[in-house]
């Protein structure tokens, strides 16, 4: 199995890696900065699953989800995981495309539902 964790904070990118990796000890994760290098990865590797934070630089979540399914045309499930879940954004997540949405900080109850959702 694999998943592309799409995240600009190093932080919290080895934090949610770290995470995962609780659950699935022999997992493949491939990690980008940016949505812009996401898709540059997506074109030549494909996943199980990808989780891709929405506030970056270069190319946004929003922009990342668009470019998923339009352009590439990849029917991956994708997770957005934000701090900015909040009543009308998760809406907004998932009318731009999204499969589903983590918030931030990420609680790992909610974290492994939605791996066990999507990965099973």
């Amino acid at each position: 199995m694999k998943i592309l964790l799409v995240e600009d904070e190093p932080f919290n990118l080895i934090v949610l890696e770290e995470m995962i990796k609780i659950f699935y000890e022999e997992i493949e994760i491939a990690t980008a900065e940016n949505g812009q290098i996401a898709c540059d990865i997506l074109k030549t590797d494909s996943f199980n699953l990808i989780l891709s934070d929405i506030n970056m630089p270069i190319m946004d979540g929003y922009k990342l989800i668009k470019k998923i399914k339009e352009e590439l045309k990849i029917d991956t499930p994708t997770v957005a995981v934000t701090a900015f879940a909040i009543q009308g954004d998760k809406e907004k997540l998932l009318l731009a495309g999204f499969n589903d949405y983590v918030s931030k900080p990420i609680d790992m109850s909610e974290l492994e539902n939605i791996l066990k959702k999507y990965l099973g």
